[in-house]
């Protein structure tokens, strides 16, 4: 390894400001059934490290509530199979009665209201009243997810995606209306990935078109909004639903997703890439990493590489994800939320996320 340790003093030295930690956004219960208390908790483990906004995830298993407990009193919905959702083959999911319509606005993503939330949260904490209040993240289901969570697989999805489409790109629209650049927006989408894992490399021209072109309309719909792209592996019981070899789907998919978007003259979102998954150390193999090297220039990648258990690997894998890009990392973070951790684990990794971030920024 020590061929490649001249790369990172000269990256550094490329950027001026302080690498941020980003934070995905869940938290263990009971920190997460408080807004108050999660933000507390948040602002008092991060220490010195800047973020890159203040998470206000409300629930580490909203998508199981949300399956469970709010689909099932949607009147055009029947379920085909329950579930208790401790594993990816445990989940339930729906159908459509015959004869029946489901509506965008039965979806039922309630975004704004937990928005609202923490903004009070905010005021309480008294981070309005002194400078410059942080920014609110707001994670935002992709509409591909709900609806493949929802149906139960991604064909079934098809009939039902402008459905879930639409309710997204309502939410998206209502927050940015009422808080603007005081939010950032945070569009989660494990699909994205999994699709690519399921599908045959020969198809994937035909899945990266459709991929993108769903993901770009929701970005679009607020193209002057801070915007982070959260892709992921799953991590149900803090579990993937597959770990990857290399980041070769992921590139392809920015790359045409970067496309995308230029033709519609909206920017790129800031790309939070998941290295590590569940509960194992990140790779480092640094030919993991070369697909890095065909990135578009110009994306801006934050780093999911922090693994509180394995801090040498999440070091390494750190150093060779700035060396393949060329470039600084725009912030280092875990590979998905704090949500399926203990407290214990969530301190560990964002006080070793904010060792990273100190030890990678130019003082």
């Amino acid at each position: 390894m020590t061929a490649h340790a001249p790369t990172q003093t000269p990256l550094r030295e490329l950027d001026p400001h302080p690498m941020p930690v980003h934070l995905v956004g869940s938290l263990p219960r009971p920190l997460c059934d408080d807004p108050v208390t999660a933000m507390a908790w948040v602002l008092g483990h991060r220490g010195d490290a800047e973020l890159t906004a203040l998470p206000s995830d409300r629930d580490p298993r909203w998508i199981i509530d949300w399956l469970t407990h709010h689909l099932s009193t949607v009147s055009s919905l029947e379920q085909v199979r329950g579930g208790e959702s401790r594993g990816y083959d445990d989940m339930p999911y729906y159908r459509v009665r015959p004869g029946e319509k489901l509506c965008s606005e039965e979806v039922g993503l309630a975004r704004v209201e937990q928005a609202r939330a923490a903004f009070e949260a905010l005021d309480r904490l008294g981070l309005t009243a002194t400078g410059e209040p942080p920014r609110v993240q707001v994670g935002i289901p992709n509409a591909l997810d709900l609806a493949a969570f929802a149906f139960g697989s991604l064909d079934a999805a098809r009939e039902w995606l402008p459905t879930m489409q639409a309710a997204v790109l309502h939410e998206v629209t209502e927050l940015v209306a009422r808080w603007g650049d005081r939010v950032q927006l945070q569009l989660e989408t494990p699909t994205v990935l999994v699709a690519y894992h399921l599908t045959p490399p020969e198809a994937w021209a035909a899945l990266t078109r459709d991929l993108t072109t769903q993901v770009a309309e929701v970005l679009a719909v607020a193209p002057r909004t801070r915007w982070v792209l959260h892709l992921c592996y799953g991590d149900l019981e803090h579990v993937p639903v597959f770990t990857p070899t290399d980041l070769r789907p992921a590139v392809r998919f920015l790359n045409a997703l970067a496309d995308a978007l230029a033709a519609r003259h909206v920017p790129m979102p800031t790309v939070h890439l998941p290295v590590a998954c569940g509960a194992g150390a990140p790779p480092t193999d640094p030919a993991f990493y070369d697909d890095l090297r065909h990135l578009r220039r110009g994306v801006e990648v934050i780093a999911g590489v922090v693994a509180e258990e394995h801090p040498e690997e999440t070091r390494e894998a750190l150093r060779l994800t700035a060396e393949a890009l060329g470039a600084p990392v725009a912030g280092v973070a875990a590979a998905c939320g704090y949500g399926r951790r203990t407290e214990d684990g969530a301190a560990a990794n964002l006080r070793l996320a904010a060792e990273l971030a100190r030890e990678w920024s130019v003082r």
